[in-house]
Order: structure tokens, then C-alpha cells, then sequence
């Protein structure tokens, strides 16, 4: 017979914040890695996107605040969507 216990802890709202946070990205990399065949990915990071697009990261902010190229946050980390940054690079 298997026991299972459960064990309840104090746990302050940043460090509760921090590991769903770190949970969700978990999952959301499992996610991508099953989506994704070969090395395709369906997101670039903020250097990524810049190297693509040939442009500065002071340039990408700026094209995310006046919705030119749009990002996605994942915790504190930003991300662009595969499909926008292949749509800039195609005018």
C-alpha cells in the first residue's frame, strides 16, 4: 500500500509568484518541444529577434510600444511570435 503525504508550508506571495511562474514555462517548453518538428520554434527571444530583423533592441521596444511588433511576456523574460517576426521580415 502506497502513503502519500502532504506536507502545507508558509510561502510569501514573490516566492509563490516565482514557482508557478517557473512551473508554467516548464510546461510551456514541453508544450514547444511536442509542437515543434526538428528545431523549429515558435517564439524568439528579444536577441533572436533583433538579429533577425536586423535592428536594435532600443528598436524593438519601440516597435512594441507604438504595436508595430508586438511581444509576449513569460514571466519576466519577452519573447516575439514566430508568425510577426516572419510578417516583418515579408513585408
Amino acid at each position: 500500500m502506497t502513503h502519500s503525504q502532504i506536507q502545507m508550508t508558509q510561502i510569501d506571495l514573490e516566492s509563490f509568484g516565482q514557482f508557478i511562474q517557473k512551473l508554467v514555462r516548464e510546461e510551456l517548453e514541453k508544450f514547444s518541444n511536442t509542437q515543434n518538428h526538428g528545431n523549429e520554434k515558435e517564439f524568439y527571444t528579444r536577441e533572436e529577434t533583433a538579429k533577425l530583423l536586423d535592428v536594435s533592441l532600443t528598436t524593438l521596444f519601440h516597435w512594441n510600444n507604438d504595436g508595430t511588433l508586438k511581444n509576449t511576456k513569460i514571466g519576466k523574460r519577452v519573447y516575439y511570435s514566430k508568425n510577426e517576426v516572419l510578417a516583418r521580415l515579408n513585408p
